[in-house]
């Protein structure tokens, strides 16, 4: 009797203590330092400093969830902070000194801790539902990816597609981080891929443009441009078919579920 007491007490502890460990909730915001990294780096001879997501190595509950979302990660820590006084953390030699300070001011960034939280509680805790997208939505989105930077001396429209500099900004009044990210992620890894290419697809449509008189003012011909350029990627079929199978392969890690078009 004495026996069956003690083992039940055992079976009552390791009950116990699984149902404590489940209600600790897993935020990436307790985690910052792990996979979260600022440090100098050298540009043809010239240093700056330089903030990225690196790899957690499983050093934390949200090491699966971080490092199946680098890239996109990355995005938000570009598009979702404060800016930075850069020449105030330039002042700061010691490395060490270097990463605290940058960690404490990212703890005290209320729109990326919010975007961060969010996620954790729809994709590592699963607390909360996941928001629901349409593709219409992230096309939408993907569109505002591809920029026209410029009209060269060869009147040739110049094409860009970059994390920080977009039109996402000037044109969402309502922003959704990490359908954001995703989007440009999903672009950026099928730029030149081999069943979606999306540098060609840009470049076709840079061309179509090229073949219009869009304008006599160089601004307004840019500015004509861009709207179209917006048009003609929202029609593109490889775009839409690329995005979606983008989605299949990452919506486990991903805030939002793709709602089905009737």
């Amino acid at each position: 009797m004495k026996l069956l007491r003690v083992v039940l007490g055992v079976l009552f502890v390791l009950t116990a203590s699984h149902t404590v460990y489940g209600q600790v909730p897993c935020m990436l915001t307790a985690h910052l330092d792990d996979f979260i990294q600022m440090k100098e780096e050298v540009f043809d001879g010239e240093s700056d400093l330089i903030a990225r997501i690196k790899e957690s190595h499983k050093t934390n509950c949200a090491s699966s969830s971080i490092d199946q979302n680098k890239q996109m990660l990355d995005y938000i820590l570009v598009n979702f902070t404060a800016r930075l006084d850069y020449e105030k953390f330039k002042l700061i030699s010691d490395s060490v000194v270097l990463q605290q300070t940058y960690i404490k001011t990212l703890e005290k960034d209320s729109l990326f801790t919010a975007v961060l939280n969010d996620f954790s509680r729809k994709v590592i805790d699963k607390t909360e539902v996941k928001d629901t997208v349409s593709m219409n939505q992230l096309m939408n989105l993907a569109v505002k990816f591809f920029s026209i930077a410029q009209i060269n001396e060869d009147d040739n429209y110049v094409g860009r597609v970059c994390v920080g500099s977009n039109s996402i900004k000037d044109t969402e009044p309502n922003r959704h981080a990490f359908a954001e990210a995703f989007c440009f992620v999903s672009i950026f890894e099928n730029y030149e891929g081999e069943r979606y290419n999306m540098s060609k697809e840009f470049i076709d449509v840079l061309w179509i443009l090229k073949d219009m008189n869009l304008g006599i003012n160089c601004d307004e011909r840019l500015l004509r441009a861009q709207g179209a350029m917006f048009v003609l990627m929202k029609k593109n079929q490889n775009l839409s078919d690329m995005l979606e199978q983008s989605f299949e392969e990452k919506k486990d890690f991903l805030p939002f579920i793709l709602k089905k078009e009737s």
